[in-house]
């Protein structure tokens, strides 16, 4: 098993995390919720898969009986490392949405059931991380096998976030191709990062550094060890 997570080199962008407050201002805004994990000893993908109908027969009564879609996805990093082999991504329509989710599954005996024959096969870091949607394209519907990347940013001083966010959506890779673009705004503390850009194509490659392709690495502070800011998945839906 790989018990490592959140080491400064490979997961910089999620450090200095904490939970969002429930005491806080819902947002109406999709709230991504990555959570980062490895297969316990002996245990593979088809384990995981043969274990999933329970949690989809979840996702489904959620949808059917109390209209609420959540949308779950694989990431499955491009590079083996040594410190996870996956990453669990849920995606919220916004934070009353979440919120429903997480009440409806403290109160199910199929989700408990899940729970239970998952922790046999996986282990993921307790501390998920929370953005919320900024920006996204409408017109792309990702599918199996697409490739995820995620850049991340620390403004250097003198920009404006808010501005400079603004400035992003003119970038030539955002008007131009057909991607799922979102840039993400964290729901916690932190200060190794600004934001997030997640962009999901079906153009593959297996070096794209997002940051330098969007044409902005001269306004992103210099990561040390980690100089081109970018992880990149492939990506599965759960459904």
């Amino acid at each position: 098993m790989k018990t490592k997570f959140l080491l400064p080199f490979v997961f910089l962008f999620f450090l200095s995390c904490s939970y969002f407050e429930d005491g806080s201002e819902a947002s109406q805004e999709r709230v991504y919720e990555f959570s980062w994990c490895s297969y316990e000893e002996g245990f593979q993908v088809q384990d995981l898969n043969n274990e999933l109908i329970a949690f989809i027969g979840f996702l489904k009564n959620l949808k059917e009986i109390n209209d609420l879609n959540v949308i779950i996805k694989y990431l499955n990093p491009a590079l083996e490392n040594e410190y996870y082999d996956f990453t669990w991504l849920d995606i919220f329509e916004n934070d009353l949405e979440r919120n429903a989710y997480y009440d409806f599954a403290d109160n199910s005996e199929i989700f408990k059931n899940w729970l239970s024959s998952k922790d046999e096969i996986i282990t993921c870091d307790t501390q998920r991380q929370s953005f919320y949607e900024k920006y996204s394209s409408k017109n792309y519907l990702p599918s199996d096998g697409d490739q995820t990347y995620v850049g991340f940013c620390k403004l250097k001083d003198g920009y404006e976030l808010n501005s400079f966010l603004e400035g992003i959506k003119e970038k030539k890779i955002f008007r131009e191709k057909t991607y799922n673009k979102v840039i993400l705004l964290p729901k916690f503390d932190t200060n190794d990062f600004d934001f997030l850009i997640f962009l999901e194509t079906n153009f593959f490659s297996k070096d794209l550094n997002l940051i330098k392709q969007i044409e902005i690495q001269n306004a992103c502070k210099e990561i040390k060890d980690f100089p081109t800011n970018s992880l990149l998945f492939s990506t599965y839906v759960v459904d």
